[in-house]
């Protein structure tokens, strides 16, 4: 079959592990970052792990969505999982940090987005669309990873 869509690319950043860790934690910033979300927050506050919630609000005029995260799992400051969970489907991202910068000095983040479909009919349709899904998972993972990663630059391990 062709679902779940998964979609794997690595990210690299000048950041250390510990300040990409930081700049996921850090959900009150991640408005400066992600130009759809005019603000996002924590819940419960100061609880990043799994089974908490990131309530994101999206920018007026973006097209963009309300999206309501799970923190699947927070492994500091190595694994990170995400989810959105709909009525049509399921979006998971995990997000793996590299132990340590390698020679050059650059930190590694794999990322892996994964899109299910609910039910026959969504399945359906996700089948007869996914030469357009499939970019777009990309896309978005790509966007978004490094989005994190520019935070996690400009905040540094101190952020």
């Amino acid at each position: 079959m062709a679902f779940p869509l998964i979609n794997k690319q690595t990210l690299s950043t000048t950041a250390s592990p510990a300040a990409v860790w930081r700049a996921f934690t850090r959900v009150d910033l991640w408005p400066q970052v992600l130009p759809s979300v005019i603000t996002a927050r924590l819940e419960p506050a100061e609880a990043f792990a799994g089974g908490s919630r990131i309530l994101t609000r999206a920018t007026p005029g973006s097209g963009a969505a309300d999206l309501e995260y799970r923190i699947v799992a927070a492994e500091a400051p190595r694994r990170l999982v995400l989810e959105i969970e709909d009525t049509d489907y399921r979006a998971t991202t995990e997000y793996v940090i590299a132990d340590a910068p390698d020679a050059a000095g650059m930190t590694d983040v794999a990322v892996t987005s994964r899109l299910e479909a609910h039910g026959l009919s969504q399945i359906w349709r996700f089948l007869v669309w996914r030469e357009r899904l499939t970019p777009i998972l990309s896309a978005s993972a790509r966007q978004r990873g490094q989005a994190f990663l520019d935070l996690a630059e400009r905040i540094g391990e101190a952020g």
